[in-house]
């Protein structure tokens, strides 16, 4: 299966894409879940981090806040699982194509033309959002 590089990067509400955000990413052309995207970007972000340092990544901006980034084999799939929580839990969107993609399980196709893009969600909004209506009347 033919393989495509991607170019994925992270912004925030209101800015631009940041520059350490953004990263290439391998992918095999086809479905892919968005489980496996998060997976893909949390492992370029260790590799920038590794490479040069925590300033040189949007890995933090993935997580939930706090969340200890470690550089081993089984930080990494602490990295991966915490970063899919975060997804679940409103932190991060994850657009593909300008469409918001909502579940770990959901497949989207990917092509040499496909725009992903991971976006930060401060958490100001994300307590707005997650708040029960009963608190928000």
């Amino acid at each position: 299966m033919p393989t495509i590089a991607l170019r994925v990067p992270t912004a925030m509400p209101g800015q631009a894409i940041l520059p350490h955000g953004q990263c290439y990413i391998l992918f095999p052309c086809g479905e892919v879940s968005a489980r496996e995207l998060i997976a893909a970007k949390v492992r370029a972000e260790l590799r920038k981090a590794r490479a040069g340092g925590m300033s040189t990544t949007s890995l933090p901006l993935l997580l939930p806040d706090g969340a200890h980034i470690g550089f081993g084999p089984l930080d990494e799939q602490l990295a991966i699982a915490q970063a899919c929580r975060a997804f679940t839990a409103g932190l991060f969107l994850l657009l593909c194509d300008g469409r918001p993609l909502v579940e770990l399980d959901e497949q989207v196709e990917l092509a040499r033309n496909t725009a992903l893009l991971f976006v930060h969600v401060p958490a100001n909004v994300v307590s707005t959002v997650n708040r029960p209506l009963e608190d928000a009347a």
